[in-house]
């Protein structure tokens, strides 16, 4: 389903029951004592596909589009914002084990876990393209334009050429004390910085991308414990998408009954 421009924000007026209003989502502990605390807003509550093991969520030509994991079960799909329902496009096979997908030059990228496998999607036919191989496992993806680049869930991002998707750069990810910062997961790239979950918390870091630096630190804790306590079956946060239209950002986790759209302040 193809919306128009600014369609989230557009979407909302029409979800006034899901609505969380314009209230502060910072974790207030957490802003008093983190230098790199980042304050966010949200701006409403959306419906999400419960069956969905979230992996990777991207706003492509005003399209949602999310990948999934555990294998059996992965697949990319169009979301409906409105209904959180899915329109599958890509089912991978069993053996898959789907994770990350972004999207550049109208192609689909998308990674695989174990598999170190990745495939290439036409991105408006969903005809797969080709396949491409890389040294470690599999998590988030996400480009800046020119490169892709990639984490395996370890303390690196791998920066990846278009033309023969070979490793031409790795940067180590740390913290202002100069510690290496692992799990990293699902990304997406936000006006000039790399945005990253980081498996298990509830954490999104934002990474200065030459350096590695983390100059910013997103605490979704308030969201993910109200989402845990309501639903005892769902699991960690995972997934973020930037709509350029809104300045906003979508998030959501595995499992989850609903997606977030927050505005970093």
């Amino acid at each position: 389903m193809k919306f128009s421009n600014g369609f989230l924000l557009t979407v909302l007026v029409g979800l006034t029951l899901w609505s969380c209003g314009d209230k502060s989502g910072s974790d207030e502990p957490a802003s008093k004592t983190d230098t790199l605390a980042l304050q966010y807003s949200i701006v409403s509550t959306l419906p999400h596909n419960v069956q969905a093991y979230t992996q990777g969520l991207v706003i492509h030509n005003n399209k949602v589009l999310e990948s999934t994991g555990q294998k059996g079960h992965s697949w990319i799909a169009e979301v409906n914002p409105g209904s959180g329902q899915h329109d599958k496009k890509v089912t991978l096979d069993n053996r898959y084990f789907g994770e990350g997908i972004t999207v550049l030059n109208d192609k689909i990228y998308q990674l695989t876990w174990e598999e170190r496998t990745g495939f290439i999607y036409d991105a408006n036919s969903y005809k797969k393209l080709g396949e491409f191989s890389y040294n470690t496992p599999g998590w988030g993806i996400t480009h800046d334009n020119n490169n892709l680049i990639m984490s395996d869930g370890t303390d690196k991002l791998y920066y990846l050429d278009t033309t023969n998707l070979q490793v031409i750069k790795t940067v180590t990810v740390t913290d202002p004390s100069g510690g290496k910062v692992k799990n990293l997961n699902e990304l997406e790239y936000v006006d000039g910085y790399v945005f990253a979950n980081v498996y298990e918390t509830a954490l999104i870091l934002k990474i200065e991308p030459k350096t590695g630096r983390i100059v910013g630190r997103l605490d979704l804790s308030s969201i993910a414990n109200e989402i845990k306590r309501m639903y005892p079956n769902t699991d960690v946060l995972n997934g973020i998408a930037y709509d350029k239209n809104s300045k906003a950002l979508l998030v959501t986790g595995k499992l989850w009954p609903k997606s977030y759209l927050i505005r970093v302040n």
